[in-house]
């Protein structure tokens, strides 16, 4: 036999053959022994469909959108493609990841939905689906770094999976909420094939074409919930996708979402793009380009408000695609979450979610893949209900960047939570107790007095080696004020989530984790001079030395290794080097000649009246400040620890959906209150306008206590991304019962808000709480729910 037989050479289910030789397969292959799933409805299900189709029960052609060609093919060329296609030669090969995924049982679990194909298509006599590997060339991705697993020197490297279709007649006319015999009527009108007037027959092959399945990384992954997908169910669009069109975002769309898929699976994931042949909405190409002669050449121009009309004047509907049919081959592969999708339309995603599979985060097409052209496109389809989370960024600067929008919004997903209206999360109030004992005693163990300092950064410092260092700086106090708010701002924004693995080592040998060891380390570093580019003076922080900082500068600092690997290290030097384009783009906050951090000392004293300055002044600094530090999205918009979630949605106001935390800008702000007291006991006012934060801590510590329920517990077992809508609602949920539990505590101490304010909950309590907590419930002290860090969030 040939020698790659032992490796899936035809499948498991064939006999290895002499070349040239052609034979019939067997008909029982070994996979439909193991395969499950539910019945799809009247007892005729996805089984029904494959036995049907081995047997040559049913309506429509063998050979679909390309049926008649072969018809004539085969009279020419004197064969009967009908039982040709039925064998296989020796050189045939199932791709090994979709085989071993669609034989997985656990697969098979989610078959029970499918209504639109035979997914034992792969063993079929004959077959209708196949896969194979392929290298894409494109010229949009040649950025793409090369990894020489995903990118390589010859290509992107996908697995391709041809689908074709088989209807299971008394199943789809239930999903297309019609009556069987409506459905057969409405087909039989546009084929005249006899055989769907045939209530014994129950399966239909249709003359349209099929899907194809492009994945990135190993399909067999998808088998394990912790790893991340991206997805993209996209519509053929000849015009755009092959030749370039700008009069729609396809192309652009389908780009954005192969790079996003790609960078998914060099990130250990797997991105699966499905291509749909529906040209046109499934209208067709002639109608498609009738109506954009009716848009173009109307009075006015293209516009939004009559995109839909032309379409529904001239083809009588504004779309055949039916988009409920789409999702049955993410069934097949048994994808039950989608951690990316990148699809703004409505219809798609109520598809995919009714489907079962657990949207984590919609992802918009970025503004700059957007051409004027492409406009009346996207406005129309906006304003017709498609997903869209892009903001003026003067309006989420006015709108978003208040503090106040972080409560208002926050608000609305706890009352949602009231009425049982989350997706993830169930709060149970009378759990509070356990939340509120737990942080009393984190409290009263580190602060018996009940004199809780400031929640600030510089807790994490020795207190006698920083009063060590301020004195030992021969200047005024106010550089003394600027050098350490240099350290403070370099120290906060390195203090992301540093994972379980990580430690550093002190100069007299001490072991320091998380946090403590993170602030040690930029301690570190800032003596060392690594922030500074004056070699005179390495206590300072400017900007021409944060824009030279690379992850390999930072590794040494953190003492990052194979064996000491730190989370997001790239993401940590990406932000140091923002910080340093920002701090240039600010001079009113950050200096002209030298800048750097500190400056703002400058800025406040200019604004401060009798030793206190307004919040808002500091809030205005580092939020307008630096803004641009913070990273892109995967859509593109820069706005920083802002997320979408779809239940806040209010028709017609833009932005409804979204939730700030601003979470480490507040971390900083809190830490830079606290330098300013410390350095020039300049006060600052208004303090109750923060909210508690919400990270991993003060949100475990509900998880922890049972306050904050998962509705599904296998979450706890799984990785998410920072801006799925699960991650969303904890964090949301966390700023509210943070203030809730603060006034639980008060009542308990007998203290008021003015003695017990939230910044001393936080430092006394809630944070050290969460981790002792933590601590108790999983030995390595690790967060309820793992979420993958990037760095520039938690």
């Amino acid at each position: 036999p040939p020698a790659h037989a032992e490796v899936g050479a035809c499948g498991s289910c064939n006999t290895p053959r002499r070349r040239g030789q052609r034979r019939f397969l067997p008909r029982q292959c070994a996979s439909v022994q193991h395969a499950t799933g539910a019945p799809t409805t009247g007892g005729y299900n996805w089984q029904g469909v494959h036995a049907d189709l081995e047997a040559g029960m049913h309506a429509g052609s063998y050979g679909w959108d390309n049926a008649a060609y072969w018809g004539i093919s085969e009279l020419k060329a004197g064969i009967d493609l009908k039982e040709w296609y039925k064998t296989r030669t020796d050189a045939e090969f199932y791709l090994p990841e979709f085989k071993e995924l669609i034989d997985n049982p656990e697969t098979q679990k989610d078959w029970g939905n499918i209504v639109t194909f035979d997914p034992l298509g792969m063993y079929a006599h004959p077959p209708t689906i196949s896969a194979c590997k392929a290298h894409l060339d494109i010229v949009e991705l040649y950025d793409l770094e090369k990894d020489g697993e995903i990118v390589t020197d010859v290509g992107i490297v996908t697995s391709k999976c041809a689908v074709y279709y088989a209807w299971n007649l008394p199943s789809l006319a239930v999903r297309l909420d019609l009556s069987e015999e409506e459905l057969r009527s409405a087909l039989y009108k546009y084929s005249h094939d006899d055989r769907l007037l045939d209530p014994k027959v129950k399966t239909y092959i249709p003359a349209v074409g099929g899907c194809t399945v492009y994945t990135f990384g190993d399909a067999r992954k998808l088998r394990d919930p912790r790893t991340e997908t991206v997805v993209r169910v996209h519509d053929e669009c000849i015009g755009s996708d092959v030749f370039g069109s700008d009069i729609c975002s396809c192309r652009p769309y389908l780009i954005f979402a192969l790079r996003q898929a790609v960078e998914c699976a060099q990130r250990g994931g797997v991105g699966v793009v499905v291509y749909f042949r529906k040209e046109g909405r499934s209208l067709g190409e002639v109608i498609k380009f009738r109506v954009y002669n009716a848009r173009i050449n109307q009075a006015g121009g293209d516009r939004a408000d009559t995109y839909f009309h032309h379409t529904e004047s001239i083809a009588g509907i504004r779309d055949a695609r039916f988009q409920t049919m789409m999702p049955d081959v993410l069934n097949w592969m048994g994808i039950r979450r989608i951690d990316w999708l990148c699809s703004m339309s409505n219809e798609k995603y109520e598809a995919i979610t009714g489907a079962g599979i657990q949207v984590m985060q919609r992802v918009d097409l970025p503004e700059d893949y957007i051409k004027a052209s492409m406009r009346v496109e996207l406005d129309a389809k906006i304003a017709s209900g498609y997903h869209s989370d892009t903001l003026d960024k003067d309006q989420v600067a006015s709108e978003l960047m208040q503090l106040a929008a972080i409560r208002h919004q926050c608000g609305r997903i706890y009352d949602l939570a009231k009425g049982g209206n989350l997706g993830f999360f169930i709060v149970d109030e009378t759990k509070m107790s356990l939340a509120v004992d737990a942080t009393e005693a984190a409290l009263r163990k580190r602060y018996p007095s009940l004199k809780v300092p400031m929640h600030s950064r510089l807790r994490h410092f020795e207190q006698a080696d920083l009063a060590k260092l301020m004195s030992g700086w021969k200047c005024d106090q106010t550089e003394k004020a600027r050098r350490l708010i240099d350290l403070v701002v370099i120290s906060v924004l390195l203090d992301a989530g540093a994972g379980q693995n990580w430690q550093y080592i002190t100069a007299d040998g001490s072991s320091l984790r998380a946090s403590e060891g993170l602030a040690r380390a930029s301690l570190d570093m800032f003596l060392d001079g690594t922030f500074s580019s004056d070699a005179a003076i390495k206590t300072r922080v400017n900007s021409l030395a944060l824009q030279q900082v690379t992850e390999a500068s930072l590794a040494r600092g953190f003492q990052v290794s194979s064996a000491n690997p730190l989370v997001g290290l790239s993401g940590r030097a990406r932000l140091l080097r923002s910080l340093g384009e920002a701090l240039e783009q600010s001079p009113q906050y950050f200096g002209d000649e030298l800048c750097r951090p500190g400056n703002m000392v400058d800025y406040l004293l200019s604004h401060a009246e009798g030793g206190k300055i307004g919040l808002e002044h500091l809030w205005r600094a580092c939020s307008e400040g630096l803004y641009s530090i913070w990273p892109l999205q995967p859509n593109g918009i820069l706005r920083g620890d802002i997320w979408a979630h779809s239940k806040l949605q209010v028709s017609g106001k833009p932005g409804s959906d979204l939730v700030p935390f601003h979470k480490l800008t507040q971390w900083l702000i809190y830490s830079v209150i606290d330098a300013l007291d410390v350095s020039l006991a300049l006060k600052v006012t208004g303090l109750e306008m923060l909210t508690g934060l919400p990270e991993y801590r003060n949100g475990g510590l509900f998880i922890d206590s049972g306050v904050l329920l998962l509705k599904d517990p296998s979450w706890l077992s799984q990785e998410v991304n920072v801006g799925t809508e699960l991650v969303v609602e904890w964090r949301a949920l966390t700023v509210v019962l943070l203030e809730k539990l603060a006034e639980e505590l008060r009542k308990k101490l007998q203290m008021g808000q003015q003695d017990l304010p939230m910044t001393a909950v936080l430092e006394g309590g809630t944070w050290h709480a969460g981790r002792e907590v933590a601590k108790s419930q999983r030995g390595d002290g690790s967060p309820p729910i793992r979420i993958r860090l990037d760095g520039t969030v938690f």
